[in-house]
């Protein structure tokens, strides 16, 4: 997946968004690190993260009013989900990053982490 497919969702969000998407994308990136079965793509216009195999849709972010969602495809099976995400439903949980906010660069390390082995591991 190119970078400029996340670039061309960023940039249609407001200034501040932007920015908290950006530090977002660069967070899950270190998580991901260099492994080779998650894989960076777009999943009905969101950017998304990949992991090889069945049931792979790992997180993807989503722009909001005030803040940027990270959601995760799979975040009710996560471990401590209802102390760390929000949400309802079967599966998907979320994070929301606020522009005013700390960030949460070690929380969303440790998150993706969890959903990398929920996935199947390194």
């Amino acid at each position: 997946m190119s970078e400029s497919k996340f670039d061309q969702y960023f940039l249609e969000l407001e200034e501040a968004e932007r920015l908290v998407a950006y530090r977002t994308r660069d967070a899950v990136r270190e998580a991901v690190g260099g492994n080779a079965k998650v894989s960076e793509t777009t999943k009905w216009n969101y950017p998304a993260w990949v992991y090889a195999g069945k049931r792979g849709n790992m997180c993807s972010i989503m722009g909001a009013n005030g803040y940027v969602r990270l959601q995760f495809f799979r975040g009710a099976e996560l471990p401590e989900a209802e102390s760390r995400l929000e949400g309802t439903g079967k599966g998907m949980r979320h994070l929301k990053v606020w522009c005013d906010g700390e960030f949460p660069s070690e929380g969303i390390r440790g998150l993706v982490l969890d959903a990398i082995e929920l996935h199947g591991g390194q």
